[in-house]
């Protein structure tokens, strides 16, 4: 069995991060022939030193330890959000995402998470039939919503027979009746939806939700949820929340593995170029809410700082 070893190494960070590091933690497990391995967490104030309320980095030797971790999370924010407003409002999104949280599917989630108080949202969408292949509401049905007991009526999909453009504003006029009748709450420093949990994936590109590099829609400021036509990646019409309410949610984790997305975690993680913020990952920045990382062995392998030995 293989020892990994972590350390972060807080001479290589830029001298304004060092002073908001806060801790390193590892856990030991032996296994019954005496083999180690440590289980590592990564716990950090945002590196560039402009998050008020910091972000928390997380860093997992494989994808199952992740995924597990992943659910914990999730259930305990699901279970502190009914107590605290009876409901519990999350949006999703496609991609391996959905593979990640699968867990929730599982013991004991899914006899002690009340699905009954969850209300999904999709944080971008497909313009799509909702049976299509492409689909993040047929992956999500698939993956999870069909195994564990939603209600059906919580579940909002867009309008999959319109335009994207239509499907957008029927979407956004959906979650403005939600906002009035408190099932989403409201930002209380502008007029934003505030999700309890909204969970993003990230491209190779850097980009999350529907947001792409250099695309205009980063700049939209009015609309709570836009379209493009032109995405980058097919299929090219799409639904997207925009950065303002992204940014306006209580909670918002980042989910990342693999590799090929090292590159685009060095760059938003670490700030490099902080003055050019052109990876639409490094605009989601909760104004009041708390934002966190989660991040595999492989997608954390370019971070400053970081070594990892086996």
């Amino acid at each position: 069995m293989g020892i990994y070893k972590q350390s972060v190494d807080t001479h290589l960070l830029p001298p304004s991060s060092v002073s908001s590091f806060s801790t390193v933690s590892l856990s030991l497990s032996l296994s019954p022939t005496l083999g180690a391995v440590f289980h590592f967490v990564v716990r950090s104030m945002a590196l560039c030193g402009a998050k008020k309320d910091g972000r928390e980095l997380k860093i997992y030797e494989n994808t199952d330890e992740l995924s597990t971790d992943l659910a914990d999370y999730i259930a305990e924010l699901s279970e502190n959000s009914v107590k605290e407003r009876g409901v519990f409002a999350i949006a999703l999104s496609g991609g391996s995402l959905i593979s990640l949280i699968c867990k929730l599917c599982e013991a004991p989630y899914n006899k002690t998470v009340d699905w009954a108080k969850w209300y999904i949202f999709w944080a971008d969408e497909r313009v799509v039939a909702k049976s299509h292949a492409d689909s993040n509401y047929k992956l999500a049905k698939d993956g999870i919503l069909s195994k564990v007991p939603v209600i059906p009526s919580h579940v909002h999909s867009i309008n999959d027979t319109v335009s994207a453009e239509k499907a957008a504003e029927d979407y956004e006029f959906v979650i403005r009746q939600l906002v009035r009748t408190r099932v989403i709450n409201v930002s209380d420093i502008c007029d934003c939806p505030k999700f309890d949990l909204i969970l993003l994936g990230m491209g190779p590109d850097g980009h999350v939700a529907s947001l792409f590099p250099g695309h205009s829609v980063l700049d939209e400021k009015e609309q709570w949820v836009t379209f493009i036509t032109d995405s980058p990646k097919p299929p090219p019409e799409r639904i997207t929340f925009t950065l303002p309410v992204i940014n306006s949610a209580s909670n918002v984790a980042v989910v990342v593995t693999g590799g090929s997305k090292a590159d685009a975690v060095h760059l938003v993680v670490d700030d490099v170029e902080p003055d050019h913020p052109s990876l639409p990952a490094k605009l989601v920045q909760p104004t009041k809410g708390n934002l966190v990382w989660f991040l595999d062995k492989a997608a954390a392998s370019k971070l400053d700082g970081t070594k990892f030995s086996e």
